[in-house]
């Protein structure tokens, strides 16, 4: 009886061997029983071969065109001693100048209200030693009013108008286009031609090949309005009754376009 145990125990620690002996051999070969995973090499690894070159250049393009909008800014100030009385009078005057604008073929709704202002008017700082503190000694009143146009003809006998009714400052005029669009695509069509140019230019100087476009960056369109400020010699003269000379200029479009290309060694 006792041999029969022993037998047994030594037979299962035969077993147990084999079973052992079968996973290490499983565990060894299974590294190459999987496919190999190909490693992506480092940007530095790269063979100079293998790297894309590229060259970057910037086109720059401006279309302009005549206005046909434009802006003025009108308006009167005014300095009395009472509050309601400098209110008074601007307003009294800013609705004569509405109706001498409206009377040149100005619609009351092309005209808006773009600055009212009532402040006090202080006196000068209290004397060194002097408890008295400043004083008000008057009210200052501004209305100022933004008349669009769309007939750029107009501007000067606005302008006339306005100081004709006592109207005593002339802020500036403002040239602009109601539909930019076609100066826009000019702009941006010369900027990518200009970039193209030179990016072909430096490729021969370089004896390079200029290849495809890799990449397209618009820097931007920018629209740059024509405007015109008024001095006092300005005014001087429409209060006489002279016409003011308006010249409207163009209004410029500006584009801004880099393109990046790829580049090789030229053909022999």
């Amino acid at each position: 009886m006792t041999m029969i145990i022993m037998k047994s125990s030594a037979l299962a620690l035969r077993n147990t061997k084999s079973i052992w002996l079968v996973g290490m051999i499983l565990v060894a070969l299974l590294p190459s029983a999987l496919p190999a995973q190909e490693r992506i090499p480092e940007p530095s690894e790269l063979r100079r071969s293998d790297r894309v070159r590229t060259i970057a250049v910037t086109g720059n393009a401006e279309a302009s065109a005549a206005p046909d909008q434009a802006v003025v800014r009108l308006g009167t100030t005014v300095q009395m001693s009472q509050a309601n009385a400098a209110q008074a009078k601007v307003s009294e005057t800013m609705q004569k100048a509405l109706e001498g604008i409206e009377k040149i073929g100005v619609p009351r709704n092309s005209i808006r209200t773009a600055n009212l202002t009532l402040t006090s008017v202080y006196s000068n700082e209290k004397l060194a030693g002097s408890s008295e503190a400043p004083r008000v000694v008057g009210f200052r009143a501004n209305n100022t009013i933004e008349i669009t146009l769309e007939d750029t003809k107009l501007v000067g006998k606005v302008i006339d108008a306005g100081i004709a009714a006592g109207a005593n400052e002339l802020q500036g005029v403002s040239f602009s286009l109601k539909d930019d669009l076609p100066q826009r695509i000019r702009a941006l069509t010369i900027a990518s031609q200009e970039a193209k140019s030179k990016a072909q230019t430096i490729a021969n100087a370089l004896n390079l090949q200029l290849g495809s476009v890799i990449e397209v960056t618009e820097g931007g369109v920018h629209v740059v309005p024509f405007n015109e400020g008024f001095g006092g010699a300005r005014m001087m003269a429409a209060a006489g009754a002279v016409r003011t000379p308006i010249e409207p200029g163009e209004v410029r479009v500006q584009a801004n376009v880099t393109v990046r290309y790829e580049i090789g060694p030229s053909h022999p």
